[in-house]
């Protein structure tokens, strides 16, 4: 069975980009890029919330590539991450400025788990019943 060798570049990018800032820190490249890089490192090894904060700093600090994947996140983070990230319209318009994108209007997102909403007296009522 022969397999093939362009079947290993995937894993090979990947241990490469690892090894990225270390290897930024060395070449002389400037620290937002070596910031960038260290977050690129964080969304490969599926650190995505500590990613976000770092893109997202990035972003706000004026870094164009940062402010697109923070964007990206942010929209798309409940589909792709099952998260909802931190953010605010003018954090969203600045990204969307500095990446050349149309810029998104923050809206509130309706949740369809519901939440049960126990008061106090409640609690203690129907502790004392014996609930």
């Amino acid at each position: 069975m022969t397999i093939h060798p362009c079947k290993f570049i995937p894993i090979v990018m990947l241990v490469l980009g690892c090894h990225a800032p270390s290897a930024l820190a060395q070449a002389g490249v400037s620290p937002g890029e070596q910031l960038h890089a260290q977050a690129v490192a964080s969304f490969r090894e599926a650190r995505f919330s500590e990613a976000y904060g770092r893109f997202s700093a990035l972003a706000d600090a004026g870094h164009a590539s940062a402010a697109a994947t923070a964007l990206w996140m942010f929209l798309d983070g409940p589909t792709v991450f099952g998260k909802d990230w931190d953010s605010n319209q003018a954090q969203l318009t600045a990204w969307a400025q500095l990446a050349r994108q149309p810029v998104p209007v923050m809206q509130a997102r309706l949740y369809s788990q519901s939440v049960r909403v126990t008061t106090a007296t409640a609690a203690v009522a129907s502790t004392r019943s014996g609930r």
